[in-house]
């Protein structure tokens, strides 16, 4: 039978810790392994135990970048640094770190804390898939994670940037925890920053160190000098600098899309309409090995992949795996239109390009003007509601039913308003025109994907967006074969226009948001009241259309749709 208070595999005094690689000898593989709170921060002692299931008593789990800050030239701590076998190139590990962040573990009434470079075999690689593959649910059964935003030498202070926010594997760490708290180096004892809405800073060990909520400090980040400094009793105090500001994630103005995806994604956590926000996020952060990016939020979407069939590159392979494993249990393509401006990926193109890094290491995103910062491309604040439902093949192939338009370009593509309502824009890709006829030699199709909806945040004030319909331009490139060249947003009045165009059979009753764009259906073998109309999209060469058995009708569009095959008693199959 297990021990359930654990197996200790390694316990070394502060003090015989030597210059060397850190290696857990007596560890067993495929165990979960912690530190002993107690011994790090009172008895001067790194204690490891082993576990085959994870504790019963409350843990910590900490959040930081293997290569962060360096400790600062001129102090020199009496405590050592740790080397760990298996991950040489990364930073050393302050031990008094370790002991701060324990302090603060024990402030919530942890036991153990876990830190993935001691409690994780470095040097044998099926030990790490197999943690890997239990990560979240490592994070999400944590009491507290501890963010330590500038590494493990030693802590920052809320001044200082950090590359916390632009690696993967701190997303999953930000969203998984029931509760999360950043440390930072702090000086001026327990206070408030107040805004529209409270941080609350509390002091681990005096004039040393202290915690503050990270959903609360990131909004309070992205106020800028935007606040006052109360003590706990509601008095008011001086700040440091009449421009002191939070900086740990990041500057503010390039790091904004960044912190906002975060907070709406820990807003939503357990919602519709967070895997927008983690979409966006994993497209805003970099990993030593692409496949990670898949890897660090498989776990917050509820799939579980086998990370050994993947190689570190095999990040467009594990992408496809991820999403057939949502689309599987039925649920939306909350990924579609995640970053508007940014070029379609060539070999999966609904979703965007995947990011590369500059010669800082950041993230950047090729748009149709070159690489950009993610500060000038990315989408932030909204998500599509409504998204369509499907299937995935192995090879990335998206099949969808969708209603859809037969589209042109204009030819006039000069700036300004769309002339007439059957007109309109998109950012990325030009002036388009719906065609007021079927037409079969159309190369292109609009196609309805959602409904434009802003995420509500107190922080942040409401947005009214008239153009609230998206589109998805899709491009035939060979018969049937079609891929995704941009998106567009458009009001009603567009889908207006088609309503007067287009004669709908009698008896409709219209009651739709979306009730006016046509579209091309085809009945299949289930009858004559069954309409369907399939595409199957990839990247820039794809399989796309299908038409089942029947002939090709004209029908005004809209979630109309929707109710005259549910009263005809037709089961609807959208694919996504």
């Amino acid at each position: 039978m297990a021990d359930p208070t654990g197996r200790t595999i390694l316990h070394i005094n502060f003090g015989d810790i030597i210059d060397q690689p850190l290696a857990l000898t007596g560890a067993t593989k495929y165990r979960f392994r912690f530190l002993d709170v107690a011994a790090l921060a009172h008895k001067s002692t790194v204690h490891v135990l082993e576990f085959e299931d994870l504790p019963a008593e409350p843990y910590a789990v900490i959040s930081y970048v293997w290569r962060g800050l360096p400790a600062h030239p001129d102090v020199k701590s009496p405590l050592p640094n740790i080397h760990v076998e298996g991950i040489e190139g990364a930073d050393p590990i302050s031990v008094d770190v370790l002991r701060l962040i324990s302090l603060a573990a024990e402030s919530f009434g942890c036991r153990f804390v876990w830190l993935d470079a001691l409690c994780i075999l470095q040097a044998h690689e099926d030990d790490k898939a197999w943690q890997i593959q239990r990560m979240y649910d490592l994070y999400r059964n944590c009491r507290t994670c501890i963010v330590a935003p500038g590494g493990l030498q030693r802590l920052v202070a809320p001044t200082e940037e950090t590359s916390w926010m632009a690696r993967a594997w701190t997303l999953q760490e930000a969203i998984a925890p029931p509760m999360v708290h950043c440390i930072f180096e702090w000086s001026l004892g327990n206070c408030i920053m107040q805004s529209n809405f409270p941080l609350k800073i509390e002091e681990i060990e005096r004039g040393v160190a202290a915690v503050a909520p990270l959903n609360f400090t990131l909004l309070t980040a992205m106020k800028g000098t935007g606040f006052e400094m109360l003590d706990w009793s509601g008095k008011s105090i001086q700040k440091p600098s009449p421009d002191f500001q939070i900086r740990m994630f990041g500057d503010r103005s390039r790091s904004h899309p960044q912190m906002r995806e975060l907070v709406d994604a820990i807003d939503m956590k357990g919602k519709t309409g967070m895997h927008t926000a983690i979409w966006r996020c994993s497209f805003m952060r970099m990993a030593k090995y692409p496949v990670d990016t898949v890897f660090s939020i498989m776990g917050i979407m509820g799939v579980t992949l086998d990370t050994t069939k993947f190689g570190h590159d095999d990040r467009l392979e594990a992408t496809i795996a991820l999403m057939q494993a949502i689309l599987a249990r039925g649920e939306h393509a909350e990924w579609l239109a995640i970053a508007t401006r940014v070029v379609p990926n060539p070999r999966l193109s609904t979703l965007p390009a995947f990011p590369q890094t500059d010669a800082s290491r950041k993230p950047v995103l090729e748009s149709r003007e070159g690489m950009k910062d993610v500060a000038d491309v990315m989408d932030t604040g909204w998500r599509l509601a409504d998204t369509p439902k499907g299937t995935m093949s192995d090879d990335g192939y998206f099949r969808f039913s969708a209603l859809s338009a037969s589209v042109r370009l204009v030819q006039n593509q000069e700036e300004g308003s769309t002339a007439f309502e059957s007109e309109f824009g998109s950012d990325s890709a030009g002036k388009w025109e719906v065609l007021s006829q079927s037409s079969e030699n159309a190369s292109h199709k609009a196609v309805y994907i959602g409904r434009w909806e802003q995420y509500n945040n107190g922080a942040f004030g409401v947005m009214r967006n008239p153009r609230d319909h998206a589109l998805m331009l899709i491009e035939e490139h060979a018969p049937g074969r079609f891929h995704n060249v941009g998106y567009a947003f458009v009001p009603e009045g567009v889908l207006t226009t088609l309503h007067s165009i287009f004669k709908l059979p009698r008896g409709l009753v219209l009651s739709s948001v979306f009730p006016t764009a046509k579209v091309d259906l085809v009945a299949n073998n289930a009858g004559p009241n069954s309409i369907s109309n399939i595409y199957i999209l990839r990247g820039a060469k794809v399989l796309t259309t299908g038409f089942l058995d029947g002939a090709t009708a004209e029908w005004n569009l809209g979630e109309l749709m929707l109710s005259l095959m549910l009263k005809r008693g037709i089961t609807q199959r959208v694919f996504a």
